[in-house]
């Protein structure tokens, strides 16, 4: 996880039992006790359970923003790619050691939504927020370019917020969707933006 030994393994450790047995119900003694470690010991490396939690918000944050394709590249190749280019530009995946994790991540605030006023805040910049930034400015400059037939941008990232808050939970279960009914599911959502024959 690109962090120390101990505290990468005591993340890992809280991911997953944060996401199967839920946050409120994982103690500190039962992370270090799956660890295999004192639980003293882990607070060498996290002042409590909350501080574990924000480590993990913080880490899906910069995989996120790491994983994004460039916005200014993506805005300069709507004027002369063809839609089909951009949008697998924009159809990006985290590598398959973290994408679990990733998913995991995001199923614990999704659980703490209505608990944890941080886990709102995650839930509305890593979906909601994400969205905003990264795919309304190219649908706004597709339309304004007369690339694609005006759309609802706003109903349109409804659409791909339920999509993406729905895979992330399905891939963090045993009832997993996979890269390729993502993407082939991607592909009937974006099919709903029409391109203009020139």
């Amino acid at each position: 996880m690109g962090i120390s030994s101990t505290k990468s393994k005591i993340m890992e450790t809280a991911i997953f039992l944060f996401s199967d047995r839920g946050y409120d119900k994982v103690s500190m003694r039962d992370i270090a006790g799956k660890e295999g470690i004192k639980a003293a010991s882990i607070y060498n490396h996290f002042s409590s359970k909350e501080d574990i939690l924000k480590s993990l918000y913080v880490f899906y944050s910069k995989q996120q923003k790491m994983a994004t394709p460039d916005m200014e590249e993506l805005l300069r190749m709507v004027e002369t790619e063809s839609i089909q280019v951009i949008l697998a530009k924009m159809d990006y995946h985290y590598t398959p050691e973290i994408e679990e994790k990733m998913d995991r991540i995001f199923l614990i605030a999704s659980n703490r939504i209505h608990s944890n006023v941080e886990s709102q805040r995650f839930i509305q910049k890593h979906l909601f927020g994400h969205l905003n930034e990264f795919v309304s400015p190219l649908l706004n400059r597709m339309i304004e370019l007369g690339r694609i037939e005006p759309i609802s941008v706003d109903a349109f990232l409804v659409l791909l917020s339920y999509y993406s808050f729905g895979a992330a939970i399905l891939n963090s279960s045993p009832i997993k969707i996979g890269l390729e009914k993502w993407q082939h599911s991607l592909g009937l959502l974006f099919s709903l933006l029409k391109p203009i024959s020139s």
